[in-house]
């Protein structure tokens, strides 16, 4: 037997850090030691150094109740038996948990942690593990967090769009700020409205519509620099200068209000064209509307009158949207509506006039039910990525990182000027200026020419110079997140943690498949033994004998059926009809799957065809089997497991003796009001 692997994904981290408390909690189900409270012998420790009680002890090493609370908050819902009570639930926890930890010191005094095979694992492990929970725990969340934040509300905003080239020098970058803080303070003061400045200056071009007007945004429906000052300017005021990718911005904040969550509806659209006259289009609208608040169906109503293709044959669905996916007036309308079933006035936009039910107005989702999908939204946004290499660069700044862009700059100085692009694809950079030292950071070193690889897989526009030397800090940026990530355990105690505990939990299955499940299995004295003890205990109750006749067509078990009630038996007549196979299997009781329906047939009845998970069967009661006693090799998988236990339970008395270890189960109560995790339950 081997340790298994939960998945990787991000929400199964705190189940990593269990894991090894997983396998405690679903431990061997033999007799439990006695209690060591009542051992003689010894002191009993009082308090630990946490200021709570020990409840356990061994070779150097205590266990205080705070440190075992967190532990069965961290084993979740595989703690205990259901039958138990909440604290008897924690005190045989306490004691598996002891277990645990004597088979994982065995493990490690036996030299199983300096296995190649165990060391390789765990390394690959930690590999697999450390990048996600790094972009998570540091990056990911906040966005999650800032974006379900931001969703509670709606701001309304204009815009001015000031032209500067992303690669513009510092120079030019702050002329254009001064711009755009000029006109700013120029519209303030009243000399020029906001809509004519957009008109005149805004390079947007979609101001000639809007007049610098973008309606409602909220969280993740813009770039992030321009989003932040949007929610941060008050209403009536202009936020900015801020710059993003496409320009400088002055940012008009003209309304704030409490953001609607996503809602659906259904519409009936009457097209003027499909009519004399945008007037008599109206008037079937309204007419429409007075139908159904007589009572008539809208739906039906749809499918009848609606020109709108794509949902008439739907009775108008138009299943669930959010603001900015419909045209305005639509918009305006479909989100006026306050009441599941009310129904708008006739509205019109370009496509004709509509009549708008509201069937569905759901209430804003709490964090977590929206984690999962504002987590999808999140990867996909491009702040994400830079929050990554934001925490990259604090990483560098921290640990004494170096960067002398100077070097930079002269290496691609002694590229040709009018073929740069070109000579790093062709050659990359001279030797001379390859060997160069750019950047360092810890044991690290970065030459030069190691940019050469990530410069070819880079497309550059006009300004490659500039445009380089970004690319190569965004490069340096990534190898401090690779640091970083490198040097999680000893900045991160939770994921130290997390690490150490799916190590043990790896020991915990290595040393134990050793020392128990291959020993006991391979016994055939000591398992003859445990037979020959109980064989009174392994029997078979009464079970039908079903031949289940499997093909992958209906038409063969069909004729094979047709054979078995003419009286052919069903192995002959499967050969009669070929293509079908005949297997015995025996049930004694509900399985939950298609067997079931062989449950109430007499006996030589069959089934009709039914649909088994990879084929078609049908199945023919052969025989019913009285109850009797199973012979060693049919108890074999009963005999292991049960002898496994005891050869477990010795295992595990002998560790204990050898560590002199002791628990005290009385100091286990209930955990303080307030307490997170399963414990919980012993609250009153």
């Amino acid at each position: 037997m081997t340790a298994s692997r939960p998945a990787l994904t991000p929400s199964s981290l705190t189940g990593i850090a269990a894991l090894a408390l997983v396998a405690v909690a679903a431990g061997c189900s033999g007799s439990r030691p006695a209690p060591d409270a009542d051992r003689p012998g010894g002191d009993r420790p009082a308090l630990a150094a946490d200021g709570t009680p020990v409840v356990a002890t061994w070779t150097a090493d205590t266990l205080s109740l705070a440190e075992l609370d967190t532990l069965y908050a961290d084993a979740g819902e595989a703690v205990g038996d259901s039958g138990q009570t909440p604290t008897e639930r924690r005190r045989d926890f306490l004691d598996r948990y002891v277990d645990f930890r004597l088979k994982v010191l065995a493990a490690r005094e036996a030299g199983y942690d300096r296995d190649s095979a165990y060391v390789a694992e765990v390394a690959d492990y930690r590999d697999q593990l450390a990048g996600p929970y790094f972009t998570d725990r540091r990056v990911l969340d906040a966005v999650v967090r800032d974006l379900y934040d931001k969703q509670a509300e709606e701001v309304e905003v204009s815009h001015i769009l000031l032209p500067l080239d992303r690669t513009a020098s510092a120079a030019d970058s702050a002329a254009a700020f001064a711009r755009a803080a000029a006109l700013r303070d120029s519209i303030e003061a009243g000399l020029i409205p906001f809509a004519a400045a957009a008109t005149r200056y805004s390079v947007d071009p979609s101001v000639r519509q809007n007049r610098g007007a973008l309606g409602y945004l909220t969280g993740g429906r813009t770039i992030l620099p321009f989003e932040d000052v949007a929610y941060d300017t008050p209403v009536g005021q202009i936020g900015g200068p801020v710059r993003t990718p496409f320009g400088v911005h002055l940012v008009r904040v003209t309304d704030r209000q409490a953001r609607r969550p996503d809602i659906a509806a259904r519409h009936i659209l009457i097209s003027p064209d499909s009519l004399v006259s945008p007037d008599s289009a109206r008037a079937l609208v309204a007419s429409l509307r007075e139908r159904v608040l007589a009572g008539e169906d809208f739906a039906a109503l749809a499918r009848e009158y609606s020109d709108d293709t794509g949902s008439g044959g739907r009775g108008g669905d138009l299943g669930t949207f959010g603001r900015g996916r419909m045209v305005a007036p639509f918009e305006q309308a479909a989100f006026g509506l306050q009441a599941v079933g009310d129904v708008s006035e006739p509205v019109e936009t370009q496509f004709g006039w509509h009549l708008i039910q509201l069937t569905e107005l759901p209430e804003r989702p709490t964090y977590d039910e929206a984690y999962d999908e504002l987590r999808g939204l999140a990867e996909r946004l491009p702040r994400t990525a830079i929050k990554r290499r934001e925490l990259g660069r604090e990483f560098f700044r921290e640990n004494g990182g170096t960067y002398d862009e100077t070097v930079l700059r002269e290496a691609i100085a002694a590229l040709p000027a009018d073929s740069l692009v070109e000579a790093i694809r062709e050659g990359g950079f001279p030797p001379a200026q390859a060997e160069r030292v750019f950047a360092t950071l810890a044991d690290s070193t970065y030459r030069v020419g190691r940019l050469a690889p990530v410069y070819r897989s880079v497309r550059f526009g006009e300004a490659p110079e500039r445009e380089m030397l970004d690319v190569a800090r965004l490069w340096l940026d990534d190898r401090a997140v690779d640091q970083a990530v490198a040097e999680l355990e000893r900045r991160d105690p939770e994921f130290a943690r997390v690490l150490r505990s799916y190590a043990d939990g790896v020991l915990l299955f290595r040393v134990a498949e050793d020392s128990v499940w291959t020993p006991a299995r391979d016994d055939e004295a000591g398992l003859r033994a445990v037979f020959d003890a109980r064989s009174g205990q392994f029997r078979f109750p009464e079970r039908r004998r079903v031949l289940a006749l499997r093909a992958p067509q209906d038409s063969l078990l069909r004729a094979a059926g047709a054979l078995v009630d003419a009286g052919t038996a069903p192995a002959e007549a499967a050969a009669q009809v070929g293509g079908v196979r005949v297997d015995t299997v025996f049930v004694a009781d509900s399985t939950g799957s298609t067997l079931d329906a062989a449950l109430g047939l007499a006996v030589g009845g069959r089934t009709g065809v039914v649909g088994e998970a990879r084929t078609r069967a049908v199945y023919v009661l052969d025989g019913i089997e009285p109850p009797r006693p199973k012979t060693f090799d049919e108890a074999r998988a009963d005999l292991v497991g049960r002898y496994q236990d005891e050869v477990e339970d010795a295992w595990e008395a002998r560790l204990r003796a050898r560590y002199d270890a002791r628990t005290y189960p009385d100091r286990v109560t209930a955990p303080p009001a307030g307490g997170a995790g399963p414990s919980g339950a012993d609250r009153q």
